[in-house]
Protein backbone atom coordinates (compact mmCIF):
# COMPACT_ATOMS: atom_id res chain seq x y z
CA UNK A 1 0.00 0.00 0.00
CA UNK A 2 1.01 3.71 -0.41
CA UNK A 3 4.03 4.79 1.87
CA UNK A 4 4.91 8.51 2.61
CA UNK A 5 8.41 9.62 2.83
CA UNK A 6 10.95 13.20 2.05
CA UNK A 7 12.65 13.03 -1.38
CA UNK A 8 14.52 15.65 -3.29
CA UNK A 9 12.04 16.98 -5.94
CA UNK A 10 12.49 19.95 -8.61
CA UNK A 11 9.45 21.19 -9.29
CA UNK A 12 8.07 24.85 -10.68
CA UNK A 13 6.55 27.22 -7.54
CA UNK A 14 6.11 30.86 -8.17
CA UNK A 15 7.07 30.53 -12.11
CA UNK A 16 10.64 29.53 -10.53
CA UNK A 17 12.20 26.07 -10.68
CA UNK A 18 12.58 24.95 -7.33
CA UNK A 19 15.04 21.95 -5.80
CA UNK A 20 13.24 20.69 -2.44
CA UNK A 21 12.85 18.70 -0.05
CA UNK A 22 8.97 17.39 -0.45
CA UNK A 23 6.99 14.82 1.52
CA UNK A 24 5.99 12.09 -1.52
CA UNK A 25 3.10 9.63 -1.57
CA UNK A 26 4.53 6.35 -3.41
CA UNK A 27 3.00 2.53 -3.80
CA UNK A 28 4.66 -0.27 -5.97
CA UNK A 29 2.14 -1.54 -8.77
CA UNK A 30 4.07 -4.38 -10.71
CA UNK A 31 7.05 -3.52 -9.76
CA UNK A 32 7.46 -0.53 -10.15
CA UNK A 33 7.15 3.19 -8.39
CA UNK A 34 4.34 5.01 -8.73
CA UNK A 35 4.96 8.37 -6.49
CA UNK A 36 2.94 11.67 -6.34
CA UNK A 37 3.25 14.87 -4.16
CA UNK A 38 0.96 14.49 -1.15
CA UNK A 39 -0.08 18.01 -1.50
CA UNK A 40 -1.52 17.03 -4.42
CA UNK A 41 -3.88 14.01 -2.93
CA UNK A 42 -7.04 16.12 -2.48
CA UNK A 43 -6.95 17.19 -6.05
CA UNK A 44 -8.53 14.82 -8.85
CA UNK A 45 -5.69 14.67 -10.89
CA UNK A 46 -1.68 14.55 -9.86
CA UNK A 47 1.40 14.99 -11.19
CA UNK A 48 3.46 11.50 -11.59
CA UNK A 49 6.84 12.46 -10.68
CA UNK A 50 9.82 10.87 -12.58
CA UNK A 51 12.70 9.28 -10.16
CA UNK A 52 15.82 9.62 -11.88
CA UNK A 53 19.20 7.51 -11.44
CA UNK A 54 20.24 10.20 -9.39
CA UNK A 55 17.16 9.45 -6.65
CA UNK A 56 15.81 12.91 -7.49
CA UNK A 57 12.20 13.35 -8.66
CA UNK A 58 10.82 15.59 -11.48
CA UNK A 59 7.55 17.26 -11.26
CA UNK A 60 7.33 18.05 -15.00
CA UNK A 61 4.40 19.45 -15.26
CA UNK A 62 3.22 17.17 -17.96
CA UNK A 63 2.33 13.65 -16.45
CA UNK A 64 -1.33 13.73 -14.97
CA UNK A 65 -2.64 10.69 -13.27
CA UNK A 66 -5.08 9.19 -10.71
CA UNK A 67 -3.30 7.76 -8.02
CA UNK A 68 -6.32 6.51 -6.42
CA UNK A 69 -6.79 4.35 -9.35
CA UNK A 70 -4.09 2.32 -8.60
CA UNK A 71 -4.94 2.18 -4.99
CA UNK A 72 -8.09 0.47 -6.45
CA UNK A 73 -6.30 -2.20 -8.43
CA UNK A 74 -4.29 -3.09 -5.83
CA UNK A 75 -6.98 -3.53 -3.54
CA UNK A 76 -8.57 -5.45 -6.38
CA UNK A 77 -7.11 -6.56 -9.99
CA UNK A 78 -10.03 -7.33 -11.16
CA UNK A 79 -12.11 -3.31 -11.43
CA UNK A 80 -11.54 -1.68 -14.42
CA UNK A 81 -9.18 0.61 -13.72
CA UNK A 82 -6.70 -1.83 -14.38
CA UNK A 83 -6.62 -1.10 -18.30
CA UNK A 84 -6.17 2.80 -16.84
CA UNK A 85 -3.39 1.91 -14.52
CA UNK A 86 -1.34 -0.47 -17.43
CA UNK A 87 -1.47 2.28 -20.05
CA UNK A 88 -0.16 4.80 -17.93
CA UNK A 89 2.64 2.64 -16.58
CA UNK A 90 3.35 1.83 -20.51
CA UNK A 91 3.54 5.19 -21.37
CA UNK A 92 5.37 7.28 -18.32
CA UNK A 93 7.95 4.37 -18.17
CA UNK A 94 9.29 3.93 -21.86
CA UNK A 95 12.10 6.03 -22.47
CA UNK A 96 10.77 7.53 -25.71
CA UNK A 97 7.38 9.06 -24.44
CA UNK A 98 9.16 11.22 -23.33
CA UNK A 99 11.53 12.12 -25.48
CA UNK A 100 8.91 11.88 -28.76
CA UNK A 101 7.07 14.04 -26.48
CA UNK A 102 9.51 17.01 -26.31
CA UNK A 103 10.35 16.03 -29.79
CA UNK A 104 6.45 16.89 -30.66
CA UNK A 105 6.43 20.21 -28.87
CA UNK A 106 9.65 21.62 -30.30
CA UNK A 107 7.91 20.83 -34.07
CA UNK A 108 4.82 22.86 -33.05
CA UNK A 109 6.71 25.53 -31.28
CA UNK A 110 4.60 24.57 -27.94
CA UNK A 111 5.83 26.42 -24.32
CA UNK A 112 8.72 24.58 -22.39
CA UNK A 113 8.01 25.28 -18.63
CA UNK A 114 11.70 25.74 -16.94
CA UNK A 115 11.62 22.18 -14.88
CA UNK A 116 10.91 20.58 -18.70
CA UNK A 117 14.24 22.34 -19.84
CA UNK A 118 15.91 21.72 -17.05
CA UNK A 119 15.25 18.08 -17.16
CA UNK A 120 16.22 17.39 -20.96
CA UNK A 121 19.58 19.71 -20.61
CA UNK A 122 20.54 16.60 -18.55
CA UNK A 123 18.72 13.66 -20.32
CA UNK A 124 18.33 14.89 -23.79
CA UNK A 125 20.94 17.69 -24.21
CA UNK A 126 20.43 17.14 -28.16
CA UNK A 127 17.18 18.82 -27.51
CA UNK A 128 17.85 21.64 -25.18
CA UNK A 129 18.72 24.27 -27.50
CA UNK A 130 15.40 23.69 -29.48
CA UNK A 131 13.46 23.56 -26.49
CA UNK A 132 15.01 26.31 -24.80
CA UNK A 133 14.00 28.61 -28.39
CA UNK A 134 10.78 27.66 -28.50
CA UNK A 135 10.32 28.48 -24.94
CA UNK A 136 11.86 32.21 -25.68
CA UNK A 137 9.46 32.32 -29.14
CA UNK A 138 6.51 31.61 -26.73
CA UNK A 139 7.33 33.98 -24.60
CA UNK A 140 8.24 36.66 -27.28
CA UNK A 141 4.72 36.05 -28.89
CA UNK A 142 3.34 36.74 -25.18
CA UNK A 143 4.81 40.31 -24.93
CA UNK A 144 3.59 41.02 -28.49
CA UNK A 145 0.39 39.63 -27.61
CA UNK A 146 -0.05 41.73 -23.99
CA UNK A 147 1.80 45.08 -25.97
CA UNK A 148 -1.82 44.69 -28.27
CA UNK A 149 -3.69 44.19 -25.31
CA UNK A 150 -2.68 47.01 -23.35
CA UNK A 151 -3.07 49.40 -26.60
CA UNK A 152 -6.24 48.20 -27.49
CA UNK A 153 -7.12 48.60 -23.75
CA UNK A 154 -5.69 52.17 -23.47
CA UNK A 155 -7.71 53.01 -26.98
CA UNK A 156 -10.47 52.00 -25.61
CA UNK A 157 -10.39 53.65 -22.25
CA UNK A 158 -9.15 57.31 -24.53
CA UNK A 159 -12.17 56.45 -26.77
CA UNK A 160 -14.69 56.37 -23.21
CA UNK A 161 -12.82 59.57 -21.65
CA UNK A 162 -13.71 61.02 -25.35
CA UNK A 163 -17.51 59.96 -25.37
CA UNK A 164 -18.25 61.34 -21.98
CA UNK A 165 -16.45 64.31 -21.81
CA UNK A 166 -17.87 65.33 -25.51
CA UNK A 167 -21.34 65.07 -23.85
CA UNK A 168 -20.16 66.66 -20.80
CA UNK A 169 -18.87 69.77 -22.60
CA UNK A 170 -22.54 69.65 -24.62
CA UNK A 171 -24.26 69.84 -21.50
CA UNK A 172 -21.97 72.39 -19.86
CA UNK A 173 -22.21 75.21 -23.30
CA UNK A 174 -26.00 74.13 -23.55
CA UNK A 175 -26.25 75.15 -19.92
CA UNK A 176 -24.09 78.22 -20.27
CA UNK A 177 -26.57 79.67 -22.92
CA UNK A 178 -29.42 78.96 -21.02
CA UNK A 179 -28.08 81.11 -18.53
CA UNK A 180 -26.69 83.89 -21.23
CA UNK A 181 -30.00 83.60 -22.78
CA UNK A 182 -32.48 84.12 -19.49
CA UNK A 183 -34.47 80.10 -20.00
CA UNK A 184 -35.09 78.47 -17.43
CA UNK A 185 -31.91 75.91 -16.37
CA UNK A 186 -32.52 72.98 -15.08
CA UNK A 187 -29.91 71.64 -11.94
CA UNK A 188 -28.49 68.65 -13.55
CA UNK A 189 -25.80 66.53 -12.58
CA UNK A 190 -22.79 66.50 -14.88
CA UNK A 191 -20.32 63.29 -15.92
CA UNK A 192 -16.80 63.48 -16.79
CA UNK A 193 -13.82 62.16 -16.55
CA UNK A 194 -11.22 64.67 -14.64
CA UNK A 195 -8.39 66.68 -17.15
CA UNK A 196 -9.70 63.49 -19.06
CA UNK A 197 -7.78 61.08 -17.95
CA UNK A 198 -9.50 57.42 -17.59
CA UNK A 199 -7.63 56.64 -14.41
CA UNK A 200 -9.02 59.63 -12.44
CA UNK A 201 -12.17 57.66 -12.67
CA UNK A 202 -15.86 59.44 -13.58
CA UNK A 203 -16.49 62.15 -11.45
CA UNK A 204 -20.40 63.63 -11.13
CA UNK A 205 -20.93 67.18 -9.85
CA UNK A 206 -23.64 69.24 -9.64
CA UNK A 207 -23.61 71.71 -12.74
CA UNK A 208 -24.19 74.92 -10.93
CA UNK A 209 -21.47 73.99 -8.53
CA UNK A 210 -19.21 73.15 -11.22
CA UNK A 211 -19.39 76.67 -12.71
CA UNK A 212 -18.88 78.05 -9.33
CA UNK A 213 -15.85 75.99 -8.98
CA UNK A 214 -15.23 76.85 -12.69
CA UNK A 215 -15.01 80.39 -12.17
CA UNK A 216 -13.69 80.56 -8.45
CA UNK A 217 -17.07 81.51 -6.45
CA UNK A 218 -16.86 80.21 -3.42
CA UNK A 219 -20.28 79.28 -2.24
CA UNK A 220 -20.89 78.38 1.36
CA UNK A 221 -21.26 75.20 2.53
CA UNK A 222 -25.16 75.37 3.56
CA UNK A 223 -26.02 77.02 -0.01
CA UNK A 224 -23.83 74.53 -1.33
CA UNK A 225 -26.05 71.93 0.09
CA UNK A 226 -29.62 73.22 -1.06
CA UNK A 227 -28.22 73.57 -4.46
CA UNK A 228 -27.26 70.16 -4.65
CA UNK A 229 -29.93 68.56 -3.30
CA UNK A 230 -32.99 71.00 -3.07
CA UNK A 231 -32.78 73.41 -6.00
CA UNK A 232 -34.69 72.12 -9.25
CA UNK A 233 -33.97 74.87 -11.92
CA UNK A 234 -33.21 78.29 -11.51
CA UNK A 235 -33.61 80.84 -14.28
CA UNK A 236 -30.79 83.62 -14.17
CA UNK A 237 -32.65 86.34 -15.97
CA UNK A 238 -35.21 86.99 -12.90
CA UNK A 239 -34.35 84.85 -10.17
CA UNK A 240 -37.23 82.61 -10.37
CA UNK A 241 -36.66 79.14 -9.42
CA UNK A 242 -38.14 75.38 -8.03
CA UNK A 243 -36.96 73.45 -5.02
CA UNK A 244 -37.28 70.65 -2.86
CA UNK A 245 -39.47 70.71 0.05
CA UNK A 246 -37.94 68.63 2.83
CA UNK A 247 -38.74 69.34 6.56
CA UNK A 248 -40.87 73.15 5.93
CA UNK A 249 -37.19 74.20 5.32
CA UNK A 250 -37.50 77.32 3.53
CA UNK A 251 -35.17 78.16 0.57
CA UNK A 252 -31.76 79.28 0.20
CA UNK A 253 -31.71 83.17 0.23
CA UNK A 254 -28.06 83.03 0.09
CA UNK A 255 -27.74 81.59 -3.57
CA UNK A 256 -29.05 84.60 -5.75
CA UNK A 257 -26.00 86.66 -4.99
CA UNK A 258 -23.57 83.33 -6.11
CA UNK A 259 -26.07 82.82 -8.72
CA UNK A 260 -25.40 86.00 -10.15
CA UNK A 261 -22.06 86.11 -9.76
CA UNK A 262 -21.70 82.90 -12.06
CA UNK A 263 -24.44 84.93 -14.68
CA UNK A 264 -21.90 87.88 -15.13
CA UNK A 265 -19.00 85.29 -15.48
CA UNK A 266 -21.24 83.32 -17.99
CA UNK A 267 -21.92 86.93 -19.57
CA UNK A 268 -18.22 87.80 -19.84
CA UNK A 269 -17.23 84.84 -21.33
CA UNK A 270 -19.92 84.87 -24.21
CA UNK A 271 -18.97 88.42 -24.86
CA UNK A 272 -15.30 87.76 -25.26
CA UNK A 273 -15.93 84.63 -27.18
CA UNK A 274 -17.80 87.03 -29.78
CA UNK A 275 -14.90 89.74 -29.79
CA UNK A 276 -12.23 86.90 -30.62
CA UNK A 277 -14.29 85.70 -33.39
CA UNK A 278 -14.81 89.36 -34.55
CA UNK A 279 -11.34 89.85 -34.34
CA UNK A 280 -10.54 86.58 -35.87
CA UNK A 281 -12.52 87.86 -38.93
CA UNK A 282 -10.99 90.85 -39.71
CA UNK A 283 -7.91 89.33 -39.53
CA UNK A 284 -8.50 87.25 -42.24
CA UNK A 285 -9.53 90.16 -44.19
Amino acid sequence: MRESKKANVWLIQGNDLKQKNKIIVKLNYENTEIAVLKEDLDYNYQEFLIKTNENEYWALGIAPIKFSNFEKVIENPSVEEKSYCDDILKAYLNNETFKNFFEKKIKNEKWFNKCELEYISRYYPELYESAKQCREQVISKRNIEKQKEMEEKINKQKEEVEKVNSVFEKKLQDIKYKIYTGADVPIDNLEFYKDGKYENGKTTQNSILYLARQYGIKIPLATQGFINNRLVNYNFRNGKFMYKLTSNKKASVEMHKYLRMILNCVKEEFVNSQRAKLNKVKGAR
